[in-house]
């Protein structure tokens, strides 16, 4: 999304500020809804086209679909006290007051980065150390900036160029005069490439063609209306649909695309079914030659050589025929297991001759609902999602605990019970890795799997709403988790299975959420 459409969106949220923090929304996992008072600030982080809307409207309460959601919700509980655009970069700040609730929260500011294909949600406290990202960024990635919880935020490098909004006419003219459209991202603030089509389109220019000394100044005329109305003369002239349009756009194709690799696998796999099929026959054709093999062996098997693994005999048609023997049975023996090869061959023929017409049928409507899967309805397309291409739980059965796929990476694993309890703590958890347990009541033990790495306080709180989930607390709100090192973890001596004693703990409190939809198995 470009500089000048973002200053449009937040100049409509500005006047409502500043406003009382309300419950998040999540539709998906990239889709982060803020209401505030009558209406709400969309923020749509997928890339490579993220965006921001102000809609007069507040969609009903959601699940949070990932666990950077469960930071916010968590961590951002006072009141959004104002919205600040850098320049006209496609950098905005949300600052959030204290929360004063039952556990008092820090004052923090969600920086949300509309670049591109390098999208990012960030969430930083009032010394701007990061305390999580919708997308952590480590060296690997980017060695120069690192976007990772616990390190201090870097913003984008600063630029100088001229505001379109606050410029003069005789700045702007002055910075397009022998210069091509296309050029002016250079030097004026806040255009992108739709702006500077639009500015082509209206002023009836080419975007490379240089713009003539008699010509500038009605091209920086056009460019000050397009920064007054940017949305509007953009939908004039490109016609663009608006944010929720891309939006369910971008899901439809989304849904789209799995429903239609589901089924490019399973016609994969029906057409090499058909193939054995074709084998199957191919076999059988040699059925008759193993009879004839086994006749030969029969009628002259008084020649056959004890232990022999091979034999030249003469067929009934008086040619030599070599065959291949098992020495540890004997010619009869041998012949038997001709004929039962043989058997068998035209047995599997006859069974995939019974299936062929059914695979051959089953293909046919895959094709036929390949081929008509664009056209059909959303919901159409997601039932049909959910037939053939649903998420798969992964049963480990030969490990304990329901393992749950957790934020950047780690593994979270939760005891069933007593035995399972033990056997999570006291065999798969490592010294270093965290431990998590509700404080005050009775539950599963949890563990984070560090791998030697340092856990990042988000993923403490995605591990804290299982443990408080798999309590007798499960019920409540603001439930305290306790949670230290297992190293500080240890079984009192005669103490039955999942009793443990702790040290060095910190507490934190949390809503209590299973999470089922990212479960490995359950």
């Amino acid at each position: 999304m470009e500089g000048l459409l973002i200053a449009e969106e937040l100049k409509r949220v500005t006047p409502l500020l500043p406003s009382k923090r309300l419950s998040w929304r999540f539709p998906d996992a990239y889709t982060f809804i803020l209401p505030v008072r009558t209406g709400s600030v969309w923020l749509f982080n997928r890339p490579p086209n993220p965006r921001i809307a102000y809609k007069e409207d507040v969609p009903s309460t959601t699940s949070t679909h990932s666990g950077f959601q469960d930071l916010l919700h968590q961590k951002v509980s006072g009141d959004l006290l104002s919205v600040e655009q850098q320049k006209l970069d496609r950098v905005v700040h949300f600052k959030f007051g204290a929360g004063e609730g039952f556990v008092r929260t820090e004052a923090v500011t969600l920086i949300a980065e509309l670049t591109g294909r390098n999208c990012n949600l960030i969430l930083v406290n009032e010394n701007g150390i990061i305390l999580g990202a919708a997308r952590e960024i480590h060296s690997d990635i980017n060695r120069y900036r690192q976007i990772r919880s616990g390190m201090r935020y870097q913003p984008p490098p600063p630029y100088e160029k001229l505001d379109p909004r606050t410029a003069t006419l005789a700045e702007l003219t002055d910075a397009i005069r022998g210069k091509s459209i296309k050029k002016l991202r250079s030097s004026v603030d806040g255009l992108g490439p739709n702006m500077i089509k639009t500015l082509a389109t209206l002023v009836q220019q080419a975007p490379n063609a240089i713009t003539s000394e008699d010509n500038a100044e009605r091209v920086a005329t056009a460019l000050k209306d397009l920064s007054d109305n940017p949305s509007a003369r953009m939908r004039e002239a490109l016609e663009l649909p608006d944010v929720e349009v891309l939006r369910k756009r971008e899901h439809r194709e989304a849904q789209t695309q799995r429903l239609l690799t589901a089924l490019q696998k399973s016609l994969g796999l029906l057409e090499k079914r058909i193939e054995d099929i074709d084998k199957v026959r191919a076999e059988a054709a040699r059925a008759q030659s193993l009879r004839e093999q086994a006749d030969v062996l029969m009628a002259f098997s008084f020649q056959v050589p004890k232990n022999a693994d091979t034999v030249t005999l003469t067929d009934f048609s008086g040619e030599p025929l070599t065959l291949q023997l098992d020495p540890k049975l004997d010619a009869v023996a041998n012949a038997q297991s001709l004929y039962e090869r043989a058997k068998k061959r035209e047995l599997r023929q006859l069974q995939a001759q019974a299936r062929e017409p059914e695979l051959l049928a089953e293909r046919e409507q895959l094709q036929a609902l390949i081929a008509k899967v664009p056209a059909l309805p959303i919901k159409e397309i997601e039932r049909l999602v959910e037939v053939h291409a649903p998420k798969r739980k992964v049963q480990r059965r030969n490990e304990p605990g329901i393992r749950y796929d957790g934020p950047h990476g780690f593994t979270v694993i939760v005891g069933r019970n007593a035995k399972a309890n033990d056997e999570v703590t006291f065999k798969l958890a490592r010294s270093r890795d965290v431990w998590l347990h509700v404080q005050g009541y009775r539950g599963s033990h949890v563990i984070i799997q560090a791998q030697n790495k340092d856990v990042p306080f988000e993923v403490i709180l995605f591990a804290a709403q299982l443990a408080a989930a798999y309590s007798q607390a499960s019920d409540s709100e603001n439930v305290p988790v306790d949670y230290t090192l297992r190293k500080n973890v240890w079984r009192p001596k005669g103490a039955a299975a999942g009793a443990v004693h702790y040290s060095q703990q910190k507490t934190v409190y949390v809503t209590p959420s299973r999470r089922p939809d990212i479960a490995v198995n359950d």
